[in-house]
């Protein structure tokens, strides 16, 4: 069954670093599979209490696939810096 990791990044703070660490993120999620459906700062919210700065849909396989990104050490730094630009809201879902 699929499983999305979704992130909604709520503060971000301009950087040049920003492009490569989201480039690194982009080639750790690829190497586990991963397939960004959604990657964008085009949100037009609808009430809630996060006001989304941007946001990203990725679609795994499996939810295993999904987990893996996440104890993968390149990825859990390259999050560690990103932190130090962004903060953001990271969940996995199970498809349906």
């Amino acid at each position: 069954m699929a499983a999305y990791v979704v992130t909604i990044d709520t503060r971000v703070q301009d950087s040049p670093d920003l492009a490569n660490i989201y480039a690194g993120l982009a080639e750790v999620t690829a190497s586990h599979g991963g397939k960004y459906l959604i990657r964008t700062v085009d949100i037009e919210s609808k009430g809630g209490a996060i006001d989304p700065k941007r946001m990203t849909v990725v679609e795994f396989e499996s939810i295993e696939q999904a987990r893996a990104l996440f104890e993968d050490e390149r990825f859990a730094e390259l999050r560690r810096l990103r932190s130090q630009f962004v903060e953001t809201n990271a969940f996995i879902v199970e498809g349906a």
